[in-house]
């Protein structure tokens, strides 16, 4: 079947990295996880000493609600919020006959805004600064795809690295980046042009990217233990900061002096001071954190939860408190993108295929009408998974 070596590619990941389950806490669970020293000792194998175990604490966090939910496509991946706050895009991976490829919502209501239908089975997404152009990861074309917003058509295709997963793209828009996931590299795109600058050489099955306003780009190696460091004009200035097991995602601070990466195994968020390359702090979340961003205002870091919590977290990164919420209905956390307020997220259930806008209780949405709806599905079986052990 056309879909069975996808398939394939996705269990190998998964089970290759697999989180130890650990008791869920309850539906609205709250940790508060100790600061590691600024300048902690590097161990023998330049780690930073561990932090103390997390300490189940009251947390000044208010407490989580569904405000609304809409159906998506397949296994919807990716959640991305257009710089306007007016189009929340949904990328659908296993739309596999160019059918709702990207799903469109009215970010406040979740009502559909209209899908684009592309021969290409896509991953993740970025935005141009200027919300005319979105840029789309194409699994098995082995490319970037230019698609045009307005008229939902791909206007430029641009060959990559095998399998690329995470996009990339500088504050300016002028340069992108994707980490292929397969070929352990990245592609650097000059964007006016459409032609790729360079391929830099990565760990193994690069994920992660985030990318600074000065160019320097962060890469994480997903099975490396390390984040990857590429700066300078030709970004060949590269080293690789040492990390946890299993780095899945990352995030930068609005600021640009801290980097959130999202430790899969350890169900755990550190916070990497970029000046010393030390994690400073290190905070509990949900099960298996996928896909992690950041306020605007850079107080709250939200996490998409893929493990047994099946939940969304978010992290107060004023005192580290940390808190987390299982979804009612939703069959493991996927994608995640944050509303301009910070108070509000938007989360994808991987198999469950809905999207959900969570947000601190009372601060809008329509959580009845979101509750009756979940319950025409609640009760199904959750799915398994290569990485429940």
């Amino acid at each position: 079947m056309y879909y069975a070596p996808m398939r394939w590619v996705l269990l190998v990941a998964i089970a290759a990295c697999t989180p130890r389950a650990e008791p869920a806490l309850g539906a609205d669970a709250s940790t508060t996880a100790a600061p590691v020293a600024k300048n902690a000792a590097i161990g023998e194998a330049g780690k930073a000493e561990a932090a103390p175990p997390p300490r189940v604490h009251p947390s000044a966090l208010p407490n989580l609600e569904v405000q609304e939910v809409e159906a998506t496509g397949l296994q919807p991946k990716g959640a991305l919020l257009s710089h306007d706050g007016k189009t929340l895009f949904v990328t659908n991976f296993l739309e596999l006959h160019g059918k709702k490829v990207v799903t469109m919502y009215d970010p406040e209501t979740l009502e559909p805004k209209g899908e684009m239908n592309l021969p290409a089975v896509v991953v993740e997404s970025v935005i141009s600064p200027d919300d005319k152009t979105l840029y789309l990861s194409s699994f098995w074309g082995h490319s970037v795809l230019f698609v045009d917003v307005a008229s939902r058509s791909i206007v430029r295709e641009v060959k990559v690295g095998a399998h690329p997963k995470i996009l990339a793209l500088t504050p300016d828009g002028k340069t992108l980046f994707a980490a292929n996931w397969s070929s352990d590299n990245v592609t650097e795109i000059d964007v006016p042009t459409g032609t790729v600058t360079r391929t830099l050489k990565t760990g193994r099955s690069p994920r992660g990217m985030a990318v600074t306003s000065q160019g320097t780009l962060y890469v994480a190696d997903f099975y490396g233990e390390a984040i990857e460091v590429y700066a300078g004009a030709d970004r060949s200035d590269n080293h690789k900061i040492p990390i946890c097991k299993c780095p899945r995602h990352l995030a930068l601070s609005p600021d640009e002096k801290t980097l959130y990466i999202s430790c899969l195994n350890a169900s755990r968020i550190d916070a990497l001071d970029l000046a010393t390359e030390t994690v400073v702090h290190k905070a509990k979340v949900g099960d298996s954190p996928k896909s992690i961003a950041v306020s605007a205002d850079g107080r709250y870091v939200w996490s998409a939860d893929y493990g047994l919590t099946r939940s969304v977290s978010v992290v107060d990164t004023n005192d580290w408190s940390a808190k987390y919420f299982m979804v009612p209905g939703m069959d493991r956390g996927s994608g995640i993108a944050v509303a301009p307020d910070g108070e509000h997220a938007y989360v994808t259930g991987w198999y469950d295929a809905h999207v959900y806008r969570i947000g601190f209780e009372g601060t809008g949405g329509r959580p009845a009408e979101a509750k009756a709806k979940i319950s025409k599905w609640i009760h199904r079986p959750f799915s398994k998974d290569p990485g429940d052990h």
